[in-house]
């Protein structure tokens, strides 16, 4: 029995909750200049005891009303597996088929998903996750938890490792008619690269063009082959619908815009182009040349999986609910399997019993 601070799944997802979006384009400009020390929601997101509640009376079906594990699985016969309580097990269930009276094969319920291939319970993994999202001090984090230095940053790995993921996997256009959206331009340091090859800088750097529509977590993320300002206008073009407001802090990328793009993208695409220093739109290319020419390129340096941490935080700012809005998009891009396979099913039976 859920208490009186405690909350079902069914009551709790069907709260509303809402974004106080201002109406007028104005009025987003204003609150810009303005913003709060905290989002304006932050009050509206899934609280520890609610969470700690949930993991411990129903971490399976919340895990799968967040689609992050499956909520039915085809085994290779063609019918449906049951999921099946197995005490023995971490997660204390197994997917499994009895159309022939035996177990015709079974399936791990992480396979497939974020939590996969980890010694971890699910509701631990969920409670690091939580405190990550809302970044709890490490020594805050070592106190709520009884695990290792080493699994704790294995961990941290993890998140933003899934946050490189998800702005990857982001491609639908933003922005819209009086919506505001945000530009950015950094100079990302690969990690990954090895100290030959980070010797020479031209190899270790790569140029990200990024956009983020306030009041909403929506975003895009790109790589830029080269500096022209040709390649962010097609992306503009491509990505940024038309009624858009834009201003940002990487001008300098459209330092050589011609008067035939920037009359494309401010006439036929309807994109206005606002400088935050003047509080003025830029309405002529000369004008645009001036802004451009005054901000220097590369003045936003950060290495690989920072860089994705903090830009994909920027998009939950914002968020309804930051946690259950990072679960939602670990199930986009790390899908649980709903079926399974021969030589798998094999394979799984065998390492169940």
């Amino acid at each position: 029995m859920f208490t009186q601070r405690d909350i079902s799944l069914e009551e709790y997802f069907n709260q509303s909750y809402s974004v106080e979006e201002p109406e007028s384009k104005k009025q987003k400009l204003d609150y810009l200049y303005n913003p709060p020390e905290k989002s304006n929601n932050t009050s509206s997101g899934m609280k520890a005891f609610q969470l700690h509640d949930i993991l411990k009376k129903c971490p399976i079906q919340f895990c799968q009303y967040l689609k992050l594990i499956a909520s039915s699985v085809t085994c290779y016969c063609g019918q449906p597996m049951n999921l099946a309580f197995r005490s023995g097990m971490s997660d204390g269930f197994q997917w499994c088929c009895k159309h022939k009276k035996t177990h015709c094969s079974t399936l791990s319920i992480r396979k497939g998903t974020w939590f996969e291939n980890s010694r971890l319970t699910i509701p631990e993994i969920l409670w690091i996750a939580y405190m990550w999202v809302y970044q709890y001090s490490y020594s805050s984090i070592v106190h709520e938890t009884d695990q290792t230095s080493q699994t704790l940053l294995q961990w941290n790995l993890c998140c933003q490792e899934a946050c490189k993921l998800i702005l990857e996997s982001k491609k639908n256009p933003i922005g819209g008619s009086d919506k505001i959206v945000e530009i950015f331009e950094y100079i990302v340091q690969d990690e990954r690269k090895s100290k030959k090859q980070n010797d020479k800088k031209e190899n270790n750097k790569k140029r990200k063009f990024c956009a983020l529509q306030h009041f909403s977590t929506n975003l895009i993320c790109f790589t830029l082959e080269n500096a022209k300002s040709d390649t962010v206008c097609e992306i503009l073009d491509e990505y940024i619908l038309s009624g858009t407001t834009v201003f940002g802090n990487a001008w300098n990328s459209f330092v050589d815009l011609n008067s035939v793009d920037f009359e494309y993208l401010t006439m036929e695409k309807e994109i206005t182009f606002y400088d935050f220093v003047t509080k003025t739109e830029i309405d002529t290319i000369e004008k645009f040349w001036e802004i451009a020419k005054r901000q220097s390129p590369g003045s936003n340096v950060e290495s690989g999986r920072k860089f994705y941490e903090n830009f994909y935080r920027k998009s939950l700012f914002f968020a309804p609910d930051p946690f259950i809005t990072f679960l939602k998009d670990i199930a986009m891009i790390y899908k649980p399997q709903k079926e399974t396979y021969r030589k798998e099913a094999s394979k799984e039976k065998h390492n169940a019993s």
